[in-house]
Parts: C-alpha cells; sequence; structure tokens
C-alpha cells in the first residue's frame, strides 16, 4: 500500500441557497444545483457511513461514489487554510471516467490518511457528462464557496451538463499512546528508574508508553518506594510524590548496640 495523500481535515462550511439535501445519501450528502432538466446524479460518501462521519488523525479514508449515468468525476478536498486539493482523479488512479451505478472506491492500492488540523472538512465531487473537469486555475481558489463559485461558472460556459454532491467529514485528535508522568521527592539526592533503566534524580517528568511501567525511586539508607503504572488509551498525565523512608530506625532504649526492652510482668 502507498501513500497518496494527507487529508488536513478543517473547512468552515458555507451554508449555500443552492444547497438540497439528497434523500439518497446515508452521510450527510448534498446535491449543489444540477443542471437545469438533467438526469445526471453523483453521489459521495465513506466508509464510517453514518451522518458527519468522524476520523481521529492517522485514521484511514475511504470514500465511495457513483453515478446515475456515465459521466467523468472529481473529487476535491479543501483543508484549513482553504487551500483546494483534487484527491482523485490521481497518478495512482488516473481514470476518472466513471459508469452508470457501479459503486467506485478512492483510494484503491494507497492510502489517504486523517491529519491535522482537526475540526471538519468538505469533500466535493463533480460529474460531468461529455468532458472531464480540468480547470487547473480551480487549484488555486480559497475556501469551499469559492471552488464551487468557480466551477459553477466555468462548467456554464462550457454547456456542460454536470452534478455535484458535498460530504462533511469530522476530524478528531489522534488518541494519546503515551502519558507524561511527573516524579518529584521531598527529599534530595532521589534516584528514579524506569523499567530497569536510570532516568536521573529527581524531580523528573517522564514519557510513558503504552503499556505496564514500573517506577523504582533509591537513596542510599531509605527504603525503595516503587510505583506501578499501566497506561492505555484511557490514560491522563499522572504525579507521584515520592516519601522515603530511612532504614535506620531509632529505638529510645538502644544503648551500646543492645536493646533493652521495657516490660512489666504481672501475676
Amino acid at each position: 500500500m502507498r501513500l497518496w495523500r494527507c487529508l488536513a481535515l478543517v473547512l468552515a462550511v458555507v451554508m449555500l441557497s443552492t444547497l438540497v439535501v439528497s434523500a439518497e445519501s446515508g452521510t450527510k450528502s448534498l446535491i449543489i444545483n444540477p443542471s437545469p432538466k438533467s438526469d445526471l446524479r453523483v453521489r459521495l460518501w465513506t466508509d464510517k457511513g453514518t451522518s458527519e462521519p468522524s476520523y481521529r488523525v492517522g485514521e484511514s479514508v475511504q470514500l465511495y461514489f457513483e453515478v446515475s449515468e456515465n459521466a467523468y468525476v472529481a473529487i476535491f478536498d479543501v483543508n484549513a487554510a482553504g487551500k483546494v486539493t483534487q484527491l482523485f482523479p490521481n497518478p495512482h488512479q488516473p481514470d476518472g471516467y466513471a459508469r452508470r451505478n457501479r459503486i467506485y472506491r478512492v483510494p484503491d492500492k494507497y492510502d489517504i490518511v486523517a491529519a491535522p488540523p482537526i475540526g471538519e472538512e468538505n469533500l466535493l465531487i463533480v460529474a460531468t457528462r461529455n468532458k472531464p473537469v480540468d480547470y487547473p486555475e480551480l487549484l488555486r481558489e480559497n475556501g469551499v464557496d469559492r471552488l464551487i463559485s468557480r466551477l459553477r461558472r466555468r462548467l456554464a460556459l462550457s454547456g456542460e451538463d454536470w452534478a455535484m454532491d458535498l460530504c462533511l467529514l469530522r476530524i478528531e485528535p489522534a488518541r494519546r499512546t503515551t502519558i507524561t508522568y511527573e516524579v518529584h521527592s521531598n527529599l534530595s539526592g532521589v534516584k528514579l528508574f524506569v523499567d530497569g533503566n536510570y532516568v536521573g534524580e529527581l524531580p523528573q517528568a517522564v514519557e510513558l508508553g503504552e503499556g505496564e511501567h514500573q517506577l523504582v525511586a533509591l537513596k542510599s539508607g531509605y527504603k525503595a518506594a516503587i510505583r506501578e503504572v499501566n497506561v492505555d488509551r484511557n490514560s491522563r498525565d499522572g504525579r507521584w510524590m515520592v516519601r522515603l523512608d530511612s532504614l535506620k530506625t531509632q529505638y529510645p532504649f538502644a544503648v551500646e548496640g543492645r536493646f533493652h526492652l521495657d516490660i512489666e510482668f504481672r501475676y
């Protein structure tokens, strides 16, 4: 599998008066002012198959589309900065011609991966009956509203029979695979070991990955302090205040190395 593009997924959705909800799509999919008296329709959805599907950063995104009539298809993505990227056709799937009533998937034999920034993103698909969409200036537009406006003008001038669909995605932060654990002590010179490896003298802030970990705090003349930490996807940052007990316990009745027990026997 080859990596094609990372989706930069944040987009302000502009409510256009020409947008109407599609009754065909199971996702939040919109038909955008198709050509008058045209029976051409195009539909775009994702593998999540729900309204406003969400993906975490690093997660693969699978897209599907179909057309009601044979047509040329192009898919565009707009990132947080408004930059337009053409996702399909591409060097891995150069043929943008789609036949009616067949389901196509993008990507095929490569990956599209969700990437920051976090938020919402629109994917715009356009189908044209006679010629493929080949307008390089579209990639210089900024924002989905300007992209749609420029597309409509160009298609109207060309006399093309066309249809569009808009799919909204939501990108969420990646699940944390590490936590930060702060370790402090009320004593100086306390050494910290994590999973048997020396880290340094306290205080320390250590990164712990998923799994089980053992933290050991040592100081000469004191009992070792041990803490077990298990990190999973729901773990949060932690803090440990180490308090060491001295090995030299003071007995008030110890004289010349001997212990005198003050015991009273009663009968």
